[in-house]
């Protein structure tokens, strides 16, 4: 599978600086183009825990995707289609890194609500 991650974002890579500006005009379906834009990302990352955080949007911008459109992704990105559902890189860095952004700081301010309340504070939930 890794494999697989990998040799797909070669190509995209290599195929990338030949997509057309009808391409990136045409650009996929947002989530579908962030979820292949992570993929990427995520195969270039050396830090492993960025790494993981990039697998983690993949797998969050896969499933916006599937969810939403009842389609599989694997159907929609391969090493051939990669040049057309990324569309414009700096574009879809620029527009994808936003909505990583965003979702990962809804997800730590969810988390730290749910974390116990540190010892010694007896007012730490009184108010839930």
């Amino acid at each position: 599978m890794k494999t697989r991650i990998l040799a797909m974002a070669g190509a995209a890579l290599a195929l990338s600086s030949v997509a057309t500006t009808a391409q990136a005009q045409e650009a996929a379906d947002p989530d579908l183009r962030c979820a292949a834009w992570a993929m990427i990302a995520g195969a270039q990352q050396k830090d492993p825990a960025k790494q993981r955080g990039l697998g983690f949007m993949m797998s969050y911008f896969m499933g916006r995707y599937e969810a939403r459109t009842g389609m599989k992704v694997e159907d929609k990105i391969t090493p051939e289609t990669m040049p057309s559902v990324i569309g414009d890189v700096e574009t879809a860095n620029t527009a994808c890194a936003a909505r990583a952004e965003d979702f990962g700081q809804r997800l730590e301010a969810t988390l730290s609500h749910m974390r116990p309340p540190a010892k010694g504070n007896t007012n730490a939930g009184a108010s839930r």
